[in-house]
């Protein structure tokens, strides 16, 4: 699959339109178009800000691994979840309790 499939892809996968993606990546509609269609290759510059606004990396969008990782999260969960890793067991395991309290109460709301 080219480069370009790729991101037609994704972005079907994410159900926006490529005026949107363009928006997200600080692109062109027509650049977004034309990387679709093949007619153009995006540059490196180019990948990394569709890669963003996809939230994988560009090895993923590039098709050359599977996404596995954590996706990117906003600054304060990242410092969240560097802060519980530095936390003893005792609170760890007090934080994974609320956390499956809270994923309780959003099963009992639906």
């Amino acid at each position: 699959m080219g480069i370009g499939e790729r991101i037609k892809e994704l972005r079907k996968e994410l159900g926006i339109t490529q005026t949107k993606l363009a928006n997200d990546a600080g692109l062109t509609s027509a650049a977004i178009s034309q990387f679709e269609a093949g007619s153009r290759k995006p540059s490196f510059d180019a990948l990394s800000k569709l890669a963003n606004a996809f939230n994988i990396s560009t090895d993923s969008l590039l098709g050359k691994k599977e996404e596995t990782s954590i996706p990117k999260l906003a600054p304060e969960y990242e410092n969240m979840i560097k802060g519980f890793v530095e936390l003893p067991e005792e609170y760890k395991k007090e934080m994974l309790n609320y956390y499956d309290y809270i994923k309780y109460k959003m099963q009992q709301g639906k």
